[in-house]
């Protein structure tokens, strides 16, 4: 009897021992194929705050170009300029930097990691909003309506920015009582910012505006407008599209 017990004992324990496998190798591949790791996590997040600074920079020069405080103007402009160049300052460094190299050295490189991959489609893109911030900082002449559409369109992005940061933070895992709701507010704000970006381009100001012959093509403002939110788009549909 006591044999069969300790037969039956050592099945149970076998068997439990073969669940934990499966589950731990479960996770193991569900990670390769989903999950970002916390080292990409990071480069994203600091991508992500290189545009933000950028997108916070050209709202400082849209400002001062406004000309509505003589006396601050020129700081405004000065400091707005130099954000955008200190957030491409900060993309160059996470992407160039000691980190990714090693990282393409040991194997995870666009062409053999979809993570890798991931995250220089969106590099590329932030980087193209990033260029055309700057080379808005040297485009004056803007009317007032057309400034307040980029500032709009600003704060779009960088909603999505800060939303798309919840989002990994809450699945790092590191505060399960509160990484759901990180998560799911994160999403929302993406959502929102798309939302933002639909009424600025495709609401009644913008079509009175094209209306009055203010379209892209046949107006160097609206032109840039288009450029600039077509590619700030791109970016939020690849943050909103992250593993």
């Amino acid at each position: 009897m006591k044999g069969n017990k300790y037969a039956a004992f050592a099945v149970v324990m076998i068997s439990v021992a073969l669940l934990t496998l499966c589950a731990a190798g479960s996770a193991v591949h569900a990670m390769g194929q989903e999950d970002h790791g916390m080292t990409m996590h990071h480069q994203h997040q600091m991508l992500n705050h290189a545009l933000a600074m950028a997108v916070q920079g050209s709202n400082l020069v849209m400002i001062g170009q406004m000309q509505m405080a003589p006396g601050l103007d020129d700081l405004t402009i000065e400091h707005g300029k130099k954000m955008i160049k200190n957030g491409m300052t900060l993309f160059n460094q996470t992407m160039s930097g000691d980190t990714m190299m090693k990282m393409h050295s040991a194997g995870t490189t666009p062409a053999d990691n979809p993570a890798m991959s991931y995250t220089h489609q969106l590099a590329e893109a932030e980087l193209k909003v990033m260029n055309l911030l700057e080379k808005h900082g040297d485009m004056k002449g803007h009317s007032m309506e057309i400034h307040h559409q980029h500032l709009l369109l600003n704060h779009a992005l960088e909603m999505a920015l800060e939303g798309s940061d919840m989002m990994m933070t809450g699945s790092m895992g590191m505060a399960p009582g509160v990484d759901t709701h990180s998560s799911s507010h994160g999403r929302e704000m993406v959502s929102d910012a798309k939302n933002i970006w639909n009424q600025v381009m495709s609401g009644d100001e913008m079509m009175k505006m094209h209306g009055e012959g203010m379209a892209p093509g046949k107006d160097a403002g609206m032109t840039f407008t288009h450029e600039l939110a077509e590619a700030q788009l791109k970016v939020m549909d690849l943050l909103e599209k992250m593993p």
